[in-house]
């Protein structure tokens, strides 16, 4: 599961930005807005000169309200001292002294302090109130929006690279997806993982170890520069997630807290949706290999069963019988094992395919030899199909590995003779083919039925046959030729034949022989 950023990755769907953390403005430009504001309302009243100074109360109230939806509570409390001193000093008799001759004023002056603060603190209150409320707003939809990404994204990896570029934006600093290897390890696989150093380790492994948060801004490992959320799903660690945070960021953590573990929820259920899919797929692929298995035995028995049976009953008369009919039973005889040996060879060289040990052994080598050397081994199988082999003169020598394509040009003459029906001919054709980048091509063509068209696409794996197939064989002999092949650097194409039937053709590198050895 472990996986790249942003380098490696296809194009994710956008992410949608959100600013879920409200940026105040400083406490002073606050008390500077006060400020300004009640002097201009002061200078208002020295030019105007209103006939009643008790009527420009109302004023300096409103002009408080309006503050109240723009300042913290610290200023408002400011704004509402600030403006009684002012109208007190400048405009309520006597003008330039905070004395007061009238018990009117007294009152109007104390009921506009009181008005003032009530109504300004109801005002903050419904403020915080709409500021908080369109905060969980955001956090709702931003976690809506991860949430369908998440949904939609194609691969595992796709889907936890969206995740963390969401939780970059909306925490502004640097997230990092701790994740579990095979060994029993933790280690960072998504974001910058160069953020998870050595000194950050510990606080990592402790959250993951003990299913609790580290890190930053909490009592264990606090000297960290990043703050670790466990993974938790079904009462487990599935991951870690680590969150940089920049210290502006990191003053208001308590205020998106509920966000990041929304987050960290969500990518653990991502984490989890993987895990349940990899031991799906695991699972199977073992019902596969069990049904594979089982039916590689049955066919491998069958194809056992069948030489081993005409061997007994061969055995058992050749003491009883005449001359004449001792060498039918040894042609018999002959025959099966044969047959057992192509067998025994076709596993043996499946298992050298899937070891990868097979490794060629380039050398020069006679075409003509190996055709021969085919041609001998195919003899049973091919005494009722006339072959024509053409070989130009002039190609004496080419450079392959004798056993691997000897054994590739066997296979497709039995794949040829069990295929097509007794007396129709085989041709085996060699040469060089390609002017810019010549190439050795060896074909083999039938006059059969032909390939049947669902079957083109899927001829080399092991274990194809088609529906029609005759009873006999396991389906390997195409899937050797492909990879002995393909060891030598070379590949094997099929075809139509234009008379009609099947072709296939070896094509391998040319090399053309400095000189040509005596022998």
């Amino acid at each position: 599961m472990a996986g790249c950023r942003h380098p490696h990755h296809p194009v994710s769907p956008p992410v949608h930005t959100f600013e879920v953390v409200e940026r105040k403005s400083p406490p002073f430009r606050e008390y500077a807005e006060v400020f300004v504001v009640v002097v201009a309302v002061t200078m208002a009243a020295l030019f105007v000169a209103p006939s009643s100074h008790l009527s420009f109360g109302i004023v300096y109230l409103i002009a408080v309200v309006t503050l109240s939806m723009r300042v913290g509570r610290g200023a408002l409390i400011f704004a509402g001292i600030f403006s009684a001193l002012m109208w007190d000093l400048f405009v309520i008799p006597p003008v330039g002294s905070l004395a007061i001759t009238s018990f009117e004023d007294v009152l109007m002056l104390g009921t506009y302090v009181i008005v003032a603060f009530v109504i300004g603190r109801s005002n903050a209150r419904i403020r915080e109130a709409e500021r908080a409320e369109r905060v969980r707003e955001q956090r709702a939809s931003a976690l809506l929006h991860v949430a369908r990404a998440l949904a939609e994204a194609k691969t595992f990896e796709q889907a936890i690279d969206i995740a963390l570029r969401q939780a970059d934006q909306l925490f502004n600093g640097d997230s990092v997806l701790l994740l579990v290897t095979p060994d029993g390890h933790l280690r960072a696989s998504n974001g910058p993982v160069d953020r998870y150093n050595e000194t950050e380790k510990g606080a990592g492994e402790w959250a993951w170890t003990h299913g609790a948060k580290a890190g930053r801004f909490t009592p264990n490992f606090p000297e960290a520069a990043g703050h670790y959320l466990p993974l938790m799903r079904a009462m487990s660690v599935v991951g870690v997630l680590a969150v940089y945070l920049p210290d502006e960021t990191a003053k208001s953590l308590a205020g998106f807290k509920d966000l990041l573990e929304g987050f960290a929820a969500q990518v653990a259920m991502q984490i989890e949706r993987e895990q349940l899919r990899v031991v799906t797929e695991r699972e199977k692929l073992f019902v596969e290999s069990e049904k594979l298995h089982r039916t590689l035995l049955d066919s491998v028995a069958h194809e056992l069963r069948t030489p081993l049976a005409v061997l007994s009953a061969a055995t058992a008369k050749l003491g009883t019988q005449n001359e004449a009919n001792r060498a039918d039973l040894a042609a018999e005889i002959r025959t099966a094992t044969h047959r057992l040996n192509r067998l025994v060879a076709n596993l043996l060289n499946l298992n050298r395919l899937e070891s990868g040990t097979l490794k060629p052994r380039l050398d020069w080598c006679d075409l003509r030899g190996l055709i021969n050397e085919a041609l001998r081994n195919t003899a049973d199988v091919l005494k009722d199909h006339p072959v024509t082999v053409t070989v130009p003169p002039g190609m004496l020598l080419i450079q392959a590995d004798p056993a691997l394509l000897e054994q590739a040009i066997t296979n497709l003459l039995h794949n040829a003779a069990f295929h097509t029906p007794a007396g129709t001919p085989v041709t085996i054709e060699g040469g060089i083919k390609g002017a810019t980048e010549p190439r050795i091509c060896i074909s083999i063509s039938d006059k059969g039925p032909g390939m049947p068209p669902e079957l083109r696409d899927v001829l080399f794996p092991k274990f194809q046959r088609g529906k029609h197939a005759l009873p006999g064989g396991l389906g390997l002999g195409l899937s050797i030729v492909h990879g002995f092949v393909t060891a030598q650097g070379g590949e094997v194409v099929s075809g139509d034949n234009p008379g009609g039937g099947a072709a296939f053709s070896i094509y391998l590198p040319y090399h053309k022989p400095d000189t040509v050895p005596e022998e």
